[in-house]
């Protein structure tokens, strides 16, 4: 393996990146590790940026948003959607989907991997780098490893669990697959360490949003307790990310313009910080749109806008939900004349509406976009859904819930949502079902939001009873596709199982006999 390292300036922060250079001789990774770098805490610093700008490479983000989005009822075709892409879309899964790819999430892995086994070796060799500075950067390397993993195995299901960097072409990379168990484990364990040591904050509102701080590991730490069905301890993170007074809801009036255009808002946790010119976000330019091209490849069902099921104007028993929501607005935009519904959350800078006749105007960005890992609306909602599941205390969960939901029904009476109307268990269900759709769509949550019901009952019917709603006349066909929970994870890459003798294929898409 061989790699060129140079260094980037890229708003305020510094990155390392792979390509060709004049200046730097090309030499075996090994010896520019070895010789030539980790040798002061400026050259750690650069590889731990290096590990934040892997993420933001293109095929992980899209990977982040196909793998959390594309299956379930929050979307359809938009226009020129890719061939792979529609595939997955409509259930027709098989293992040379270039989805089905993982490898770029292993780059990342095996960047915080090489971080976090050789910076240690620094404080050695350089007086200023202390090891406190070491055990805080050594959070993020924790975290960030973690966050890929936990995408992986909420994916997959069982991926090969690899901690050891990849230093040269000697070493065995057939590595089997780990069970979800034993790598949630040690995601655990690593961000139980990472807590011990992450910053609070940095010197700077980008670097507090664009880094690994203590309310982002509780934030990870609360969604992957709230995978395995830990709920107590779901909610003890989440009561300690809502207990800290730096972070505080936007308004509903100011959520498209500041969470979404600007970027970095005050109920920000974590995001991923892009550049024009050097990190732009073609994700979201081509899966949702931008200023030039605002018909992405993804779309919202329409009849989840119009219909019965739509999580809008939604009949609640003795009222309705949502009859004005600002989100419904700000997310979506109808074609003009047509009836589909493009996604303009993250592609929209603006949307005015006419105070007398209501029609919106919709303002393009022709800027990039960052791209929000967690903010604090979801964390109430986490909560919420851990206390339904706990059933304790019900009615704070309706109450976390309507917080939410307020900013952006701001029309309504001031009570909201009450307990009354959601007197059952499955009412609560679909009650914080609605809400983080309307709350977090197209921000890759949803199909995993699913997955958790149907993993409570180990069975994909929950998943299908919302999903089958957006196909017309081929529901049959698609719940044929999802029997089984192994129909509902992703098969392993043929590359992948070519490349690695160890890997065993899914159950559910081994094909003439392989093993």
């Amino acid at each position: 393996m061989k790699k060129l390292i140079y260094i980037l300036s890229i708003t305020g922060l510094i990155f390392v990146s792979s390509g060709c250079t004049d200046w730097l001789d090309i030499k075996p990774e090994s010896e520019i590790v070895l010789d030539d770098f980790w040798q002061n805490e400026s050259q750690v610093n650069q590889v731990l940026a290096a590990c934040y700008r892997s993420v933001t490479e293109g095929q992980v983000m899209s990977r982040m948003l196909v793998w959390g989005e594309l299956r379930s009822d929050n979307v359809t075709y938009g226009r020129n959607m890719p061939t792979d892409m529609y595939k997955m879309l409509n259930v027709d899964i098989s293992a040379d989907n270039g989805y089905c790819r993982w490898g770029d999430f292993y780059t990342v892995i095996d960047n915080c991997n090489n971080f976090l086994h050789y910076a240690p070796g620094v404080v050695e060799l350089n007086a200023n780098f202390t090891e406190s500075k070491l055990h805080a950067m050594e959070a993020e390397g924790l975290t960030l490893r973690a966050l890929m993993y936990f995408y992986l195995v909420r994916t997959f299901e069982k991926v090969p669990w690899v901690e050891e960097p990849s230093i040269d072409d000697a070493q065995d990379y057939r590595i089997p697959q780990s069970s979800e168990d034993v790598i949630l484990d040690h995601l655990v364990n690593d961000l139980q360490t990472a807590l011990k040591y992450s910053r609070d904050n940095y010197e700077t509102n980008t670097y507090t949003k664009g880094r690994i701080t203590t309310n982002a590991v509780r934030a990870l730490l609360a969604d992957i307790y709230l995978w395995r069905e830990e709920y107590a301890k779901c909610v003890e993170m989440c009561d300690l990310i809502m207990n800290n007074t730096d972070l505080e809801l936007e308004t509903g009036e100011n959520v498209i313009s500041r969470v979404f255009y600007q970027g970095n808002s005050k109920e920000s946790i974590f995001e991923l910080q892009f550049d024009d010119d050097l990190m732009f976000n073609w994700v979201v330019r081509d899966f949702f749109g931008a200023y030039g091209n605002e018909a992405g490849q993804w779309s919202f069902p329409g009849i989840l806008v119009t219909g019965k099921f739509s999580p809008f104007n939604f009949n609640a028993g003795s009222s309705k939900e949502s009859t004005e929501d600002l989100r419904e607005k700000d997310f979506l935009r109808q074609e003009t004349g047509g009836d589909r519904y493009y996604v303009f959350k993250y592609a929209g800078a603006q949307r005015q509406e006419n105070a007398t006749t209501k029609v919106s105007s919709y303002y393009y960005r022709n800027v990039t976009a960052n791209w929000i890992v967690y903010r604090l609306s979801e964390i109430y909602l986490m909560k919420a859904e851990a206390l339904i599941q706990l059933g304790t205390n019900t009615t704070e969960a309706v109450g976390l819930i309507n917080t939410v939901y307020m900013r952006s029904n701001i029309e309504e009476d001031e009570r909201g949502l009450t307990a009354d109307n959601y007197t059952s268990k499955l009412k609560l269900d679909e009650l914080y079902m609605r809400e983080r759709q309307r709350e977090l769509m197209f921000e890759g949550k949803r199909w995993f939001d699913l997955m958790r019901l149907s993993r409570r009952v180990d069975s994909p019917a929950p998943l299908m009873s919302y999903v089958s709603k957006k196909f017309t006349g081929g529901a049959s066909s698609q719940s044929t596709k999802m029997s089984v929970m192994d129909a509902l994870y992703l098969p392993v890459h043929t590359d992948e199982l070519k490349a690695n003798s160890a890997l065993v294929q899914n159950e559910f898409y081994k094909v003439n006999g392989e093993e």
